[in-house]
């Protein structure tokens, strides 16, 4: 019998996408050059040159808007530690929305509350006990 946090089991058990391939920039550069009239070693320089721009952009504190892309700022936790945030547009946000073809896992929890992960982590692990939020718990 183990303690296990609510926290720990709603990740553990939440909807959450599965990723199904690593797209890296050479794999994109390929996919503008197929589409566009540039040529590939132009295409990688241009995305090169955006990255250089945009990462000058950030490291003077700046907040970088991509148009349609989204936008991009840096923050920094309570230890002053960066951390590069993206926003996504309206557009971007709208489309995956309407038309996302990726697979989910744990789809069978949707819209379940702290007490149903909890049944639902005791279900499958029933010698453990889960503290919840609130100080209490919940067993088997």
């Amino acid at each position: 019998m183990s303690d296990v946090n609510i926290l720990t089991v709603i990740n553990k058990l939440r909807p959450k996408v599965e990723r199904s391939k690593i797209v890296k920039l050479n794999n994109l550069v390929d996919e503008v050059v197929e589409q566009s009239s540039l040529n590939r070693r132009d295409a990688r320089e241009f995305a090169n040159k955006l990255m250089e721009v945009v990462l000058a952009h950030l490291k003077q504190a700046d907040y970088v808007k991509l148009g349609e892309v989204g936008s991009l700022s840096v923050s920094c936790d309570k230890d002053q530690k960066l951390r590069v945030n993206y926003r996504a547009s309206k557009a971007i946000s709208g489309a995956l929305a309407g038309e996302f073809k990726g697979q989910f896992s744990n789809g069978e929890n949707v819209g379940l509350d702290e007490e149903g992960y909890a049944q639902r982590w005791l279900e499958q692990n029933p010698e453990d006990v889960v503290m919840m939020r609130d100080g209490s718990s919940r067993k088997r």
